[in-house]
């Protein structure tokens, strides 16, 4: 399938750092044939779509998302997140089964989409039905297999002298045999869309002994990792009490840090930390939305970004709206850095582009428009009242855009939303199958509150 964007504002996020004003840009067996300010001969498209009036990007990277967790919208958005995190929702996720994460997934995956996400980094329970419906809906899905310390029917609790957390190597040997296999059995399922990587979830969910075997598994699999990072207040003061050192410090001890390391949030770490996380490569996916919720303290990306390290976006749960993470980035970073000029939009944009790609070592092949790389593209209609007029279409597009301006996503070449309609999926069947897990979920949560079954 060949297919001609032609006519739009395009910005590649390549080493030029520029646009091109009318410009084409085609598409052949799934990748970039060109991008150029002039119609190359011989191209002949088998679809041509008049792009006059719009902004040309790479599709969004969401570097840190669980899209299941749509299951849990509406019941932890105005409580102690911490608190909570400890004592219910893990016990809540012990709830969930194969179908509920399915079904989850799915509607997350469109949400994704109808924001301009090509690109999703997820990791939760029963990956295998999330890559099934990352699959099916066709977006692109960096996907790992939770890992936690201790059987979720045992999970964590808070107690006088702290938090307990159960740690049980059996239940966590289980786990990590488990997340092996996904990550062995989906590498490179749905024609490459999907990379697989390990998921252990935080410093303090595992103890050294566990972290130790995660990172000898991944370094015999040679396969990535993806964990929350120094996230919050109470995972970096247990590490500092029972290793005597910051989390990303406890990381590279263990030697975890050997193998390519995606971390979430990072909020919580020194100069020093920081240090570490440049020399060992060690990228970060940014999370300011759902840190701000939980009312968490801003993550110093300022810092992370001058000493070199490489930093992505990430909406975590409950929403996929990426643009408005890259904005909300921009206006509380610049309340931390106290700097006016701090972020531009091209550098926020990017961070949820190439910078985003490269987060997930998948930067040569997707996050920037070029010649020879796969064909994730986003379209937005730049003529809507929120975004006229458009002198300068990248600051208005940062600044003043939405999900409404969001006209066409293609993903390895293939359109899978345009103009409000999802290609591939039925929305109505997913919402209404969404609604049904949900309920079935709320009632499994209310019997397990009154001792039922």
């Amino acid at each position: 399938m060949r297919i001609l964007l032609a006519g739009g504002t395009i910005c590649p996020f390549d080493s030029s750092r520029s646009c091109i004003s009318s410009g084409y840009l085609g598409i052949e067996d799934g990748r970039i044939a060109f991008v150029a300010d002039t119609l190359p001969t011989g191209f002949s498209p088998d679809r041509t779509i008049d792009c006059r009036g719009d902004l040309i990007l790479p599709g969004f990277v969401n570097c840190h998302t669980h899209l299941a967790e749509d299951l849990f919208k509406g019941l932890m958005e105005e409580v102690n997140f911490e608190g909570l995190f400890y004592t219910t929702l893990f016990r809540w996720e012990a709830l969930l089964d194969p179908e509920m994460v399915y079904w989850g997934s799915m509607a997350g995956a469109l949400d994704a989409l109808r924001c301009g996400v090509t690109t999703i980094a997820d990791m939760y329970h029963y990956a295998s039905a999330t890559a099934e419906a990352v699959a099916e809906v066709g977006i692109r899905g960096h996907i790992g297999q939770k890992i936690l310390g201790f059987a979720l029917e045992r999970p964590p609790h808070q107690t006088e002298h702290g938090i307990d957390y159960n740690f049980d190597f059996s239940a966590f040997s289980a786990q990590l045999n488990a997340a092996v296999e996904f990550a062995s059995a989906w590498a490179g399922k749905a024609g490459g869309r999907i990379t697989t990587c390990i998921a252990p979830h935080a410093t303090n969910t595992l103890d050294r002994e566990m972290l130790s075997a995660i990172a000898d598994r991944a370094a015999a699999e040679e396969l990535s990792i993806h964990l929350h990072l120094a996230q919050m207040a109470s995972e970096r003061e247990a590490i500092r009490v029972r290793e005597g050192m910051g989390c990303v410090a406890f990381l590279e001890d263990v030697g975890l840090l050997e193998r390519p390391v995606l971390g979430a949030h990072a909020i919580f770490v020194d100069e020093g930390e920081i240090e570490i996380l440049r020399r060992n490569h060690v990228s970060i996916a940014h999370n300011p939305v759902p840190n701000a919720r939980d009312a968490g303290v801003v993550a110093p990306i300022d810092r992370m970004r001058d000493a070199g390290v490489t930093v992505g976006l990430g909406t975590d749960a409950f929403e996929m709206n990426l643009l408005q993470t890259a904005r909300f980035a921009v206006l509380i970073n610049r309340i931390h850095a106290g700097r006016p000029d701090y972020l531009p939009a091209y550098d926020a944009l990017a961070m949820a582009t190439i910078e985003g790609a490269k987060a997930l070592g998948l930067g040569k092949e997707i996050g920037s428009l070029e010649a020879g790389k796969k064909a994730d593209v986003t379209v937005f209609d730049m003529s809507r009242f929120n975004t006229q007029p458009t002198r300068e279409p990248v600051k208005n597009l940062l600044y003043y855009g939405d999900t409404c301006n969001v006209g066409l996503v293609i993903v390895d070449g293939e359109v899978v939303f345009e103009q409000g309609r999802f290609v591939r999926v039925d929305a109505e069947r997913v919402l209404d199958e969404l609604r049904r897990a949900s309920d079935r979920l709320q009632a499994r949560i209310a019997a397990s509150a009154t001792g039922g079954e």
